[in-house]
């Protein structure tokens, strides 16, 4: 079940906030929680006992990681993040390590069943791991509910897609919270304009994405159209998902943190990923970059920490090493962006360094939507132009007006907020009659839906 279909809008969604309208306050997480599992076990049952593992596992090491006095703390630390990282490695990560012994000469393929990724596997083991070692920290204590704690793991909002939620950003409203009429009334907004964003944009441009990567000789003309038009997809996609995500969690009461501060309008590459998924982004660095040694190391260091950490980023979002290179791609942006720094030589001028990021991080989409080595070579190589410069018969079959009135929407959507130079701190209209404005947007959409099938959210993959 995902947030875009009929079962969810017309059976899930209602039921549960019927349901959760009339549970006692005491028992209002426990609601949440129960239909969690329902929601996952909605895809497969036979994978939820795997989540509430986790969730068992990381509930009751963190209580003995808060009682634990060194050395033995440390001992609960690596405990504690073993089963849920073990789970990842195996889940996420034995095809891609089988396969790879075709490429080395060791093949081991012809024994090997393919293993199955449980969809959020990776968002949910992140939040594990933040959790013992916030524990650790003592940035937070121990929760001492399980109800509570697999609650803020396991709310369906954010279970299989993300935003990559901490603990501590939750702790206090998981304990106590009471019902804001016009907090609920954003996160309705929040919802419906997600949807929108999921379905309008993202949606439509699907086609045009798939067909571009489908093409035998993609032109330079093929290979733009492509590339721009997944730019906007997954910028739509995921950063609807999460207002969606936002929005479901104002609902009962829990704010999740934002998680697009508006990328492309960004004017470095380090200033993309302060605006990209930022719950991940922020959590590389909390909890990978700063152990490293961060920025406090000596130079060559820091460019080794930036390298290792955007690498593992990488190979976090798929398990294939097109992803791990994918994040030394950026992660070499950005040591050249340290060095620049520290050169003492003049800054870059917003404007240029906008044009070569934006340029930087679409040439990256290309390794990053390829499903193969071999495919980002034929993509590279229609961009040079090898089979031609203009637009081919494949791809001009499926740019109707209605998919290039999308791309002009989609740029215009990501550009509007620098021309108009809106004021973030400017008063706003209140959140019923903003989200009665959305209301129309939003029944378009689910007419639209109504003609399609449904399209999976990209961020599931990983």
């Amino acid at each position: 079940m995902v947030f875009a279909s009929d079962s969810f809008l017309f059976l899930f969604l209602p039921a549960f906030l019927i349901a959760y309208a009339l549970s006692p306050a005491a028992l209002r997480n426990l609601c949440i929680l129960s239909f969690s599992w329902l929601f996952y076990a909605w895809w497969r049952v036979d994978f939820l006992p795997l989540i509430v593992s986790i969730a068992v596992w990381s509930w009751l090491t963190g209580l003995w990681i808060a009682r634990a006095e060194e050395p033995e703390r440390h001992r609960a630390l690596l405990v504690g993040i073993a089963w849920p990282l073990a789970s990842l490695i195996w889940f996420k990560y034995a095809n891609m390590l089988v396969h790879t012994t075709e490429v080395v000469g060791t093949d081991v393929t012809w024994w090997w069943a393919e293993v199955l990724l449980p969809i959020g596997l990776s968002f949910f083991v992140f939040g594990a791991i933040s959790y013992s070692m916030d524990v650790y920290r003592r940035t937070v204590p121990a929760e001492p509910s399980f109800i509570n704690y697999a609650t803020y793991q396991s709310m369906f909002g954010h279970l299989v897609a993300g935003p990559v939620v901490r603990y501590k950003w939750v702790a206090e409203r998981l304990k106590e919270r009471t019902f804001h009429r016009a907090e609920f009334m954003f996160g309705v907004e929040r919802f419906m304009m997600g949807f929108a964003m999921k379905v309008l944009i993202a949606d439509t441009l699907a086609p045009v994405v798939d067909a571009g990567y489908h093409l035998p000789d993609p032109s330079t003309v093929d290979v733009v159209v492509s590339i721009v038009g997944y730019s906007l997809q997954l910028y739509f996609d995921f950063a609807g998902y999460s207002a969606m995500a936002i929005g479901l969690g104002l609902m009962v009461g829990l704010k999740f943190p934002e998680n697009f501060d508006n990328p492309y309008l960004c004017t470095s590459i380090g200033d993309f990923w302060r605006r990209w998924h930022i719950s991940l982004s922020s959590w590389l660095r909390d909890y990978l970059f700063i152990p490293l040694g961060g920025s406090r190391a000596k130079l060559p260091r820091v460019c080794a920490n930036l390298l290792i950490t955007m690498g593992l980023g990488g190979l976090w979002h798929g398990a294939s090493w097109t992803y791990m290179v994918w994040g030394l791609w950026h992660g070499a942006a950005l040591v050249f962006e340290k060095l620049w720094d520290v050169s003492g030589w003049p800054k870059v001028p917003p404007l240029v360094g906008h044009i070569l990021a934006i340029v930087f991080i679409n040439l990256g989409w290309i390794l990053f939507r390829s499903q193969s080595w071999a495919e980002a070579g034929l993509m590279t190589s229609g961009l040079l132009g090898e089979h031609g410069f203009g637009l081919s018969p494949g791809m001009g079959a499926v740019l109707r007006p209605v998919e290039m009135m999308t791309f002009v929407v989609g740029i215009a959507l990501i550009y509007l907020p620098k021309l108009m130079r809106i004021d973030p701190s400017a008063p706003e209209p209140g959140h019923t009659v903003r989200a009665v404005s959305a209301l129309p947007l939003f029944l378009f959409a689910v007419w639209v839906l109504q003609g399609r099938t449904v399209v999976p959210f990209l961020y599931f993959q990983f």
